[in-house]
């Protein structure tokens, strides 16, 4: 049975820094002498605290970080800074300015930086090959119910981690009794062992770590029938989600009347982390526009003369909860009041002008949207905002793909996920813009400031050029 779990992991690696700064501590004491250990231990203690904090917001410590060396030192850089911060801040708070010592204090950083690198390269990777070379952190796993069903999921699973997963599945029981027995199962997936009374005689010799319920959410009254009987079984036990049945995505239990209640959508962005996202729209929107300030001159300037009409585009797109706001571009076309834009831009497309042409292979064009983000219609990162009843084809609009509309459960921004994993340019095949949305989502599901920060810097150093640039 297993007993490692990934929070474990994490918890050690949480330890691991702890002690690397609290090694660092005692080096820097015994060496420089400049704190009594009262003091050291209280800055210690700050500087673990917010370093700590800063990680697990940022959902960084998470075993598939642990074996990437340059996304480890990413980390340290991003909590490491503001913790040193608050800790060189809360030493000259209580100390005299007599007896500081700055060079101490940046010898302390180092050593504190150098520990934590030591610790995060050597030492949890050292482990972390350890527990994958153990398989500690690897699952026996059973399904029970329709035996269909149960190999479609096996085979997503095993589609979904080619290179190797977690999860090992030994055995397939269907719920069916009296279904007969197959001599062989297909290649590459587990054997039906026999029904639900088999997996229980089963159970009581051999080690399940999770028992996985494979029925249509048509039927729940099987569905709770199976799950009753798995009580007797010590091991987690989770009953696939049938999407084609009911919309999930979001889904959480909470507690409505005194009752439990399936919570089928959640607000994104709720409390801290809206004014985290929106201090982070606002400090970026403000820089961005200062230091862009220049090259929307010359642009502006570069369009007047090209072509008439004004230098700003203003185009109405759909935002947050699907309310119609003015996004506004650099005018790269020429001026035509019939075009509403639901049609799109293609390669070549001849109402481009030369400057247009430029200022789109460039990017530039989109800097204006800058002033919406200011405005408060839309953010630095997030899903693109789209014309309303934009064409993918000749006859599909973008409505018709299904959860295309959860993307608006949070402001468009100026670049995104999709954006930068190749879905600039042109949509016009429904399966590009499935895929759109299918990454759209999955920022939605998994935000986080780190998050933000890794497709801004993508954003500048491969997003904002290329072949899909037009």
């Amino acid at each position: 049975m297993t007993r490692w779990t990934h929070g474990l992991v994490n918890r050690l690696v949480i330890l691991c820094d702890v002690v690397m700064a609290a090694l660092a501590a005692i080096i820097a004491h015994l060496r420089w002498e400049f704190l009594s250990w009262s003091q050291m231990v209280i800055l210690w203690v700050l500087g673990a605290f917010v370093f700590i904090q800063i990680l697990q917001i940022g959902r960084a410590y998470r075993v598939e970080h642990y074996v990437r060396p340059l996304r480890q030192i990413g980390h340290l850089v991003v909590a490491g800074v503001p913790a040193g911060a608050i800790v060189a801040v809360a030493y000259y708070a209580i100390i005299p300015n007599d007896d500081t010592n700055l060079w101490a204090l940046l010898g302390w950083g180092g050593l504190t930086a150098v520990c934590l690198i030591f610790g995060r390269l050597v030492l949890v990777r050292l482990g972390i090959s350890l527990v994958r070379r153990h398989e500690v952190l690897h699952r026996d796993v059973v399904l029970v119910g329709d035996r269909e069903r149960c190999r479609a999921l096996v085979r997503r699973y095993q589609e979904e981690h080619a290179k190797g997963g977690l999860l090992a599945f030994v055995g397939i029981f269907d719920d069916q009794a009296g279904r007969p027995d197959e001599a062989a199962p297909p290649a590459g997936l587990p054997p039906v062992m026999g029904d639900l009374g088999a997996l229980l005689e089963y159970a009581k010799d051999a080690s399940i770590d999770m028992v996985v319920i494979c029925k249509s959410w048509r039927d729940p009254t099987a569905i709770n029938a199976i799950a009753e009987q798995m009580y007797r079984i010590a091991a987690d036990v989770v009953v696939e989600l049938d999407p084609d049945e009911f919309m999930l995505n979001y889904a959480n239990l909470t507690v409505l009347a005194g009752e439990p209640a399936l919570m089928v959508q959640q607000q994104p962005l709720k409390g801290s982390l809206g004014l985290l996202k929106w201090v982070e729209d606002y400090v970026v929107a403000t820089i961005g526009l200062i230091l862009t300030a220049p090259i929307l001159l010359a642009a502006a300037v570069a369009i007047k003369l090209d072509s008439p009409g004004p230098v700003l585009f203003r185009q109405p797109r759909l935002g947050l909860n699907n309310k119609v706001f003015q996004c506004y571009k650099l005018r790269t076309m020429q001026v035509d009041p019939a075009d509403d834009g639901s049609k799109g831009t293609t390669r070549n497309d001849p109402r481009i002008t030369k400057v247009g042409a430029f200022l789109r292979s460039t990017s530039i064009d989109e800097l204006p949207q800058l002033l919406n983000v200011l405005k408060g219609d839309m953010s630095v990162v997030g899903p693109r905002p789209h014309v309303p009843n934009m064409e993918v084809t000749s006859n599909v609009r973008y409505e018709a793909i299904r959860q295309y509309v959860a993307r608006y459960r949070m402001k468009p921004g100026i670049t995104g996920w999709a954006q930068i994993n190749g879905m600039r340019g042109g949509i016009h095949t429904l399966e590009k813009a499935e895929r759109g949305v299918e990454l759209d989502l999955f920022y939605i599901e998994n935000w986080s400031i780190w998050f933000d920060i890794r497709i801004m810097i993508l954003t500048i150093t491969k997003g904002m050029a290329g072949s899909n640039v037009f």
